[in-house]
């Protein structure tokens, strides 16, 4: 026969999930009403969100072709010149032992594609194009 602290904690047990099932449908409940609310607030400003599909309205005309090429090419010379402002943030800082070993030249290393620190210049194709 079940003890008196069995029963006490079996009914305790249901109770706690009992209120997690219950809290969690309200909790889903009040999420499904937020995300209604806010589809209906973007559809009034010309946004649709419906079967994982976005949409804008909007009354400005799609670029040209001219505009989105002027555009993209502006874009490209912009990351350039970030690109060349900020050059050491694109670089790998080694530390003092491995430029120390690197230094030293190989046997195998050809004078005219390192440079003065010993580094590797230029570009070594390592797959051959069909």
């Amino acid at each position: 026969m079940a003890s008196t602290w069995d029963i006490i904690s079996s009914i305790l047990f249901l109770g706690i999930f009992l209120g997690v099932v219950y809290f969690g449908i309200k909790f889903s409940s009040i999420l499904s009403d937020s995300t209604t609310s806010a589809q209906t607030s973007l559809k009034s400003k010309g946004v649709t969100y419906e079967q994982g599909r976005l949409s804008l309205q909007t009354d400005l005309a799609a670029p040209s072709r001219q505009e989105y090429i002027a555009n993209t090419q502006a874009a490209f010379e912009r990351g350039g010149r970030i690109m060349k402002a900020h050059k050491d943030a694109f670089t790998f800082n080694k530390s003092q032992s491995q430029n120390q070993e690197e230094n030293q030249p190989s046997p195998s290393t050809s004078t005219s594609t390192t440079g003065l620190d010993g580094d590797k210049r230029g570009f070594r194709r390592t797959k051959k194009l069909a």
